[in-house]
């Protein structure tokens, strides 16, 4: 067996070894936004969709609406959405099928990562020994385990099969080499509309020429109108897409942390070191990242000043290598080149997740790999007759693999992770919130309430935590509308509070109160309950007409047959309607 065969072996054992166990989870978070309650993926006549406008989801959609018709991507990511289309195709709403191709994407990944290395290094073992770090850090986890977190997985694949096309392209004959050219090309563009992070793999390319070419920066710049224009065009093109065509919805949520740029900044070093450190202790790892937030003051404490003496430090030594070391140098570059998308100096709407580092760590694991490696080198030389390489190269690997294994359990269900959530995190309020949703749709509703005021308690501002709050108090109308007024109040657009609002009104039999809040309702996000509530509305009132109207527009929304059927029965029977009918909510 060749010895690439043999480290490919030795990568997938690694990959099933550790994250097999994520066959076996559920559908968890964003999963069920995307897969579960939507229809969109379930018919491969809505694929010509990726390529309208309508494939942008609006950010408000995702709270708002309980089946889904749509993407459910706020950003232009076709690639990613057309894997969806496969797996419905292939696995139906069997969660088996689609964690497989996570796992699958994510035993690609590291074999690219395998051949990369090994090309640029030279080194069989420093790029098996890289390729395993790839694979088994818990940092990894988020990404692998979440389906909704694909494009993570996707982008890194089709970037690794680019970059590997650029820098291999000498090692073939002419007209293997043109072939070689079109496939790297091709590839980048699939990374592209996979995840926008991908838009920086011209600044790694000319990295690599400059660091381990060893060509000149000013013949590297040149490049760009001659050796790089395929793929100076290419993002080019996916930039204007990006940018004018298919729009992020979330663009103009964006705003600074702290609302200052000296705060924004400070928390960007302070995220950075947060990294930094899951990278280098494993166990740091949690299921989820906490939801960074500046406290009072932080601005001249140590949690500023640490970590900018460390980024200093760390820009200071990737200098020297630059000079010195400069292979070493040139994966700390892809790190710090690939982090910039995810550094937040563009502001993001959530500037924390694991997911963020999957591609960044292929850099600084290499870089470590090649570190370490060094050093493993003159420890051997002091301690003869011991293979010290092999036994830290085993206990890391069995350090990270011991971490990871049991945090890919933490994404069995939407309940695990809330718990993991609230445990790891117990003075945040996102944790409870989840908690508390969970709770109720399990029926504990005692402990979804108390989930929910320990959330409050620690300052908790989300739409859903009022509306659950006001469902734990179902039949109890003086006790539930305060939270759905209150929802209202906060959060204006959020249209189940106004169905909740409505239901009460309808069941109390204030019907002319309960039109208003029910037809703010269908305005902002059309569902089922709330048409049923608003035809039981008219009807009752003997507005037989306009409840055929609000039937008309909820046969071209309402997607279920079953539900339609109920609506279309109630306006049937509306004469016979001698009191409201409680359909839920």
């Amino acid at each position: 067996m060749s010895s690439h065969r043999r480290a490919v072996l030795i990568i997938v054992l690694f990959c099933l070894a550790t994250f097999g166990n994520s066959l076996s989870n559920g559908f968890v978070g964003d999963d069920h936004l995307l897969i579960v309650h939507n229809s969109f993926y379930r018919s491969w006549a809505n694929f010509p969709g990726l390529f309208t406008a309508s494939y942008i989801t609006n950010s408000d959609d995702t709270f708002n609406l309980e089946e889904y018709a749509h993407t459910g991507s706020v950003a232009y990511r076709p690639v990613l959405s057309a894997t969806f289309f496969l797996d419905h195709w292939l696995w139906q709403k069997n969660p088996f099928g689609y964690h497989l191709s996570n796992l699958a994407a994510h035993f690609l990944n590291s074999v690219l990562v395998y051949f990369i290395v090994a090309a640029v290094v030279s080194n069989a073992s420093v790029a098996l020994w890289g390729a395993l770090l790839f694979a088994v850090h818990p940092l990894k986890t988020e990404a692998v385990c979440a389906i909704g977190y694909r494009a993570d997985l996707l982008a890194a694949l089709f970037f690794l099969l680019a970059f590997w096309g650029h820098i291999s392209q000498d090692r073939f004959n002419a007209g293997k080499r043109k072939a070689v050219v079109v496939l790297s090309h091709a590839a980048l563009v699939l990374a592209l509309f996979s995840k926008e992070s991908a838009v920086v793999f011209i600044a790694l390319v000319m990295a690599f020429d400059w660091l381990v070419k060893k060509e000149k920066v000013s013949t590297v710049f040149k490049h760009l109108w001659g050796r790089y224009a395929g793929f100076v065009l290419i993002t080019v093109f996916y930039l204007y897409v990006y940018l004018h065509v298919f729009p992020n919805s979330t663009l103009g949520n964006l705003h600074l942390t702290g609302g200052s740029w000296p705060a924004h900044t400070a928390m960007m070093l302070r995220v950075w070191w947060f990294y930094v450190w899951a990278f280098l202790w494993p166990p740091f790892v949690k299921a989820l990242p906490p939801v960074y937030a500046p406290p009072p003051g932080f601005l001249a404490g140590y949690q500023v000043i640490f970590p900018t003496g460390l980024f200093v430090l760390f820009i200071y030594l990737f200098g020297r290598w630059c000079r010195y070391r400069k292979t070493a140098a040139f994966f700390l570059s892809w790190f710090l080149i690939s982090y910039i998308p995810v550094s937040d100096i563009i502001p993001l709407v959530n500037p924390v997740a694991y997911r963020f580092m999957y591609l960044p760590s292929v850099g600084l694991l290499t870089a470590l790999a090649i570190w370490a490696d060094k050093a493993l080198v003159f420890l051997e030389s002091r301690a003869r007759g011991i293979d010290a390489g092999k036994i830290i190269r085993t206990g890391v690997l069995g350090l990270c693999a011991v971490v990871t294994v049991p945090l890919n359990m933490a994404w069995k269900d939407n309940y695990m992770i809330a718990s993991h959530m609230v445990r790891d995190f117990p003075q945040s309020p996102v944790g409870y919130l989840h908690l508390g949703i969970e709770s109720f749709r399990r029926g504990a509703v005692d402990r979804a309430r108390d989930a929910l005021e320990k959330g409050f308690e620690r300052g908790l501002e989300d739409p859903r935590g009022y509306y659950y709050m006001g469902l734990c108090f179902f039949n109890d109308f003086e006790r539930s509308r305060p939270w759905f007024e209150k929802s209202i109040s906060l959060f204006p657009n959020y249209a189940l509070s106004y169905v909740g609002l409505g239901r009460i009104h309808v069941l109390e039999r204030s019907y002319g109160q309960a039109i208003p809040w029910l037809k703010e309702a269908v305005r902002l996000a059309p569902s089922y309950t709330a048409y049923g509530y608003l035809i039981q509305s008219y009807l009752l009132l003997g507005r037989g007409q306009e409840a055929g109207i609000v039937l008309g527009e909820a046969e071209r929304v309402v997607r279920d047959g079953n539900q339609l059927g109920s609506l279309r029965k109630l306006v049937q029977e509306g004469k016979n309607l001698k009191g409201p009918v409680d359909i839920g909510i």
